[in-house]
């Protein structure tokens, strides 16, 4: 009996030791999960910085260094988008005396939809001299293409293909083995931005086949101004107590008043004392659930 009962002992004080064995693994266990968890998590990127803050300070940088500057050739310069640096322009003109600036007016070629896609696969007079090929290919098969009939016209225009009806079929037959695409390379002349070097008769050519269109675009030659500095201060928009008692006001930079403001409009009248309080009885009664009655029955 003393033996059952100390081994009930025994065993009851194993009991407790086991189960605190097993909830010391599982915490183990669940603690190296964790901790693996957080090192799969990927590593945070950080806050991405905004360059067009500090835009209008490089622009004060690059007119230092250059003394002028063209807003489009800037652009072109620097990477950036030219209407960025127009706006970047305009704020470094609130400060008076800063910068001064002049609108220039320039003319640019553009390629049309139509024209992007010659430039990069080749004219319609191309495309269908390779159809033809050295065998030749039935006129009708080729006017079923989009570009067939435009094609046909300019490749026979050119003196690539000729027209052949001896056969008793209309067939297109080449009269040259190599053809020089001059559509397709002054396009890309253009594209490139090169107007310089194109061909003025091709560039009339392409403007009335509508592969090309001329725009007008505007930029900004900017100069430094009589009060030009390359630290970029905003001005004080009010004169306060501090800057008197110190003396601070003398070196300080003004916004200057814009005395041709309109100011708010008055509002016309107002609500009589007792009219205010009449209303607002009224709206105690709407609250309490009163309904107003009409008075013209």
């Amino acid at each position: 009996m003393t033996s059952l009962l100390s081994c009930n002992g025994d065993a009851s004080s194993r009991i407790p030791a086991a189960s605190s064995r097993w909830n010391t693994s599982s915490l183990n266990s669940e603690k190296e999960e964790a901790t693996s968890g957080l090192n799969k998590m990927p590593p945070s990127s950080g806050t991405a910085e905004n360059g067009d803050a500090n835009l209008p300070q490089n622009l004060l940088y690059y007119l230092e260094k250059h003394g002028q500057f063209d807003t489009l050739e800037c652009a072109t310069s620097i990477g950036e988008d030219h209407q960025k640096i127009v706006g970047a322009v305009k704020s470094l003109q609130t400060t008076e005396g800063l910068v001064e600036t002049e609108e220039r007016t320039s003319k640019s070629l553009e390629l049309t939809a139509e024209g992007r896609e010659m430039a990069e696969n080749g004219s319609h007079e191309a495309k269908v001299f390779r159809i033809v090929g050295p065998e030749g290919a039935a006129q009708t098969e080729i006017m079923k293409l989009p570009f067939g009939k435009v094609g046909i016209s300019k490749a026979i225009a050119s003196g690539w293909i000729a027209v052949d009806k001896s056969g008793g079929i209309v067939r297109l037959i080449r009269k040259t083995d190599e053809i020089d695409d001059k559509v397709q390379r002054e396009l890309r002349v253009i594209a490139d931005k090169n107007t310089q070097s194109a061909d003025v008769k091709v560039v009339q050519e392409l403007k009335k086949r509508k592969l090309i269109t001329e725009i007008s675009i505007k930029s900004y030659l900017v100069r430094k101004g009589q009060a030009f500095s390359t630290v970029l201060s905003k001005p004080e928009v009010d004169l306060t107590a501090d800057m008197i008692s110190s003396g601070s006001w003398r070196t300080k930079a003004f916004k200057k008043y814009n005395f041709d403001a309109l100011g708010l409009m008055p509002a016309g009248g107002h609500l009589h004392p007792l009219m205010k309080v009449r209303s607002e009885f009224r709206q105690i009664f709407f609250q309490m659930g009163f309904v107003e009655m009409p008075t013209n029955r």
